[in-house]
């Protein structure tokens, strides 16, 4: 009998069930769209069992949609739509089905389409093929890839390790036996957005400067803003992929002239202050010229992010793969121990750096609410070396910011916040 085949229930899928359920109201997705609460226990338990397996020595990876088979054809524009092959016979959902199938329906590249038959089976009918371009996909960057509907998708990412979605947009991730759902996305915060608005301001002026007729496109700050931290979403994602530790850490500007890095950080590799290491700023600055060339001509009133999602155009395509690139470059530095160090304005200062000053941080407070209004005292030391050296630098440098993320996936977004040293676990 092949492994798995009857299947029982464990608890703990159990309880991912109901927290997925409950978050997934939270976050305004149609319930509708979710199974019954025994078909989404099965389905979960189903995929954190088959994370558990190994085919051919390589572990299981994954992804599924519950969506039935008009559903997909039907739902998005051909355009859009992921491309459907469906089975002449639908398989049981099964772990070792999974593990079979697993092979054919690359995590990166397809999902296996499940549903559930008249007789209450679920069954895998087809494969959605999706290509790879979902993967550098983060909000705050552009997106022409193939579409999912708003369906429940379930990947196994490694052992015991699944995240839930809607389509494409996070609802629950599991971890180390743990469900991720007590966290904030920092970069919808205000105090964020404040830290950099003089960059911003900086860089619009300089654009304005550089042009030689008024536009008729106004560039919204707000743009700017977002594909900034849509470049620093996919550094996260990056690292959390790899399941490598790391540090990110925002300087303001001029930090590497005015000998703040030297009184407080020793670098691997420390790179030399010239326009190169501006990299950020230069394709940032060509990109905005390109959008409003091309936007004038449309009669966009204003560059926005919804707006900039509209354009077609080749060009613009290739600055998003640069960004995209300049998002991967950022993260094998942040890879090597030791912090990656920034400026507001993104400018490389170096990468291994080891934080300097040996003054003890006994108190850190963890943010309750993404503004960290409200907030409560811990033990500093309850965390790893990484994340106490961390809270030395934002403590002795109150403007700076550091992200934290940990061998596990682990991330914090670490600064001075209303007068008080804060962290925020960060759950995008």
């Amino acid at each position: 009998m092949p492994p798995f085949s009857t299947h029982t229930v464990s608890s703990y899928p159990s309880e991912i069930a109901r927290v997925l359920a409950r978050q997934w109201e939270v976050k305004g997705h149609d319930l509708a769209l979710l199974p019954d609460e025994a078909s989404l226990t099965t389905i979960l338990d189903v995929c954190y069992q088959a994370s558990l397996l190994r085919e051919e020595d390589d572990p299981v990876r994954c992804r599924i949609i519950y969506a039935a088979p008009d559903r997909l054809m039907t739902c998005l524009s051909d355009r859009t739509r992921p491309h459907i092959l469906a089975f002449s016979e639908p398989t049981t959902l099964s772990a070792h089905n999974l593990r079979k199938l697993a092979g054919a329906a690359d995590f990166y590249r397809s999902l296996l389409a499940v549903e559930k038959q008249e007789d209450g089976r679920l069954v895998i009918w087809g494969m959605a093929v999706t290509g790879t371009e979902w993967v550098n996909r983060v909000e705050g960057s552009r997106f022409e890839g193939v579409q999912l509907p708003e369906n429940l998708v379930v990947q196994a990412v490694r052992p015991g390790h699944l995240v839930a979605a809607s389509g494409y947009s996070r609802v629950l991730e599991t971890m180390q036996g743990q469900l991720l759902t007590d966290g904030f996305d920092p970069f919808r915060s205000e105090w964020i957005s404040d830290r950099f608005t003089n960059v911003r301001e900086s860089l619009l002026d300089q654009l304005h400067a550089s042009s030689t007729e008024l536009p008729t496109t106004r560039v919204c700050e707000s743009f700017v803003r977002d594909v900034a931290q849509g470049v620093v979403r996919r550094v996260l994602r990056q690292m959390r992929n790899r399941r490598r530790g790391g540090m990110l850490v925002f300087l303001p500007e001029g930090s590497h002239r005015d000998g703040t890095t030297d009184d407080w950080l020793r670098f691997r590799v420390a790179f030399h202050p010239n326009e190169l290491t501006m990299i950020y700023r230069d394709l940032i600055l060509r990109l905005i010229s390109r959008a409003l060339e091309v936007g004038g001509p449309m009669n966009m009133p204003e560059l926005t992010w919804n707006h900039y999602q509209q354009i077609r155009d080749p060009e613009l395509r290739r600055f998003d793969d640069y960004l995209i690139e300049f998002g991967h470059l950022l993260a094998d530095m942040m890879s090597v121990d030791g912090a990656l160090v920034l400026d507001h304005s993104f400018r490389m200062i170096g990468f291994g750096g080891e934080i300097l000053g040996d003054t003890p941080v006994h108190e850190i407070h963890r943010a309750l609410d993404i503004e960290a209004t409200r907030s409560v005292a811990e033990r500093a030391d309850s965390a790893g070396t990484r994340h106490r050296s961390a809270y030395r630098l934002v403590n002795g440098l109150n403007q700076a910011i550091a992200v934290v993320v940990s061998q596990d996936g682990d991330a914090r977004f670490v600064a001075h916040q209303n007068g008080k040293l804060t962290y925020w676990p960060y759950l995008p």
